[in-house]
């Protein structure tokens, strides 16, 4: 028997994967990327609908509960998520930065003043 928050993964995973179809239909997304994400919803969607298939993995971790693993599993992500954001930001920054200094220095000889 499918129960009421299956029915909402269900309809999470597929929406995300239709997401990510028009992603890859603007062109927004590259092929590899676009497989990458629609075998992960995929595999979501499975997992959601047979969740008994976690208990391999689980039974070789000792982790008792499937959903004491996605708490850690999403513990990790947003610490992952956290990090990639914070060297992004650092990088776009120094970008940034090496940006108005080469344009004020051009402002500075009188060759690009308006």
């Amino acid at each position: 028997m499918i129960l009421g928050v299956q029915i909402l993964g269900i309809v999470f995973g597929f929406s995300m994967a239709y997401i990510c179809f028009l992603h890859y239909k603007r062109r927004e997304f590259g092929k590899a990327q676009f497989l990458f994400w629609e075998m992960l919803w995929l595999s979501f969607i499975i997992v959601i609908l047979f969740p008994k298939i976690t208990n391999i993995f689980l039974q070789e971790l000792s982790i008792p509960r499937a959903f004491d693993f996605f708490v850690v599993l999403g513990f990790l992500f947003v610490i992952f998520l956290t990090f990639y954001n914070y060297t992004a930001i650092n990088k776009m920054k120094g970008n940034l930065e090496r940006k108005i200094r080469e344009e004020s220095l051009k402002g500075l000889d009188g060759t690009s003043l308006k």
